[in-house]
């Protein structure tokens, strides 16, 4: 193999990580143990529809990569990839201690703000609504408690 054959081929590198990631989600959703008091359709629906959808989306973009191996990709942005991942380690770090609200709201403006988003305050509004109905989608769809942190006892 040539190095020219190996640098078209780096268009896979996504398909595969998305491809393991969905084999991961679909063995720890059926590992999973459901309690019995979980309520109708329960906690595997989520991450059961994550990891199909990860499995369908690597297959189709592989697919693509390999039809279409000399195909210019778009050249990735380094910045954006370093904030969204510095923003869920920040996510992952404070949902403990701050709560699924807090710390949801902390992720979806730190990934709008990586992305180029450019309404700072706007996309506070829109991270705190979309945290409160995830929160609401998980407590009054699934019955499943996210994290309340430190808002535990005020609603």
């Amino acid at each position: 193999m040539t190095t020219d054959h190996l640098r078209r081929r780096t268009g896979l590198v996504v398909p595969v990580l998305l491809l393991a990631t969905g084999i991961a989600l679909a063995v720890g959703t059926l590992a999973m143990e459901v309690p019995a008091s979980a309520t109708s359709p329960g906690p595997r629906v989520f991450p059961a529809i994550v990891a199909v959808a990860c499995l369908v989306f690597a297959v189709l973009l592989g697919a693509d990569v390999v039809r279409n191996p000399e195909e210019d990709r778009v050249r990735g942005n380094h910045r954006a990839l370093a904030g969204v991942v510095g923003t869920l380690v920040v996510f992952i770090a404070v949902l403990n201690p701050l709560g699924w609200l807090l710390s949801g709201a902390v992720l979806f403006w730190g990934v709008a703000r990586s992305l180029g988003s450019r309404r700072p305050v706007l996309d506070l509004f829109l991270s705190l609504a979309i945290a409160s109905v995830v929160q609401l989608a998980f407590s009054a769809g699934l019955g499943l408690n996210l994290p309340p942190g430190v808002l535990a006892g005020v609603f």
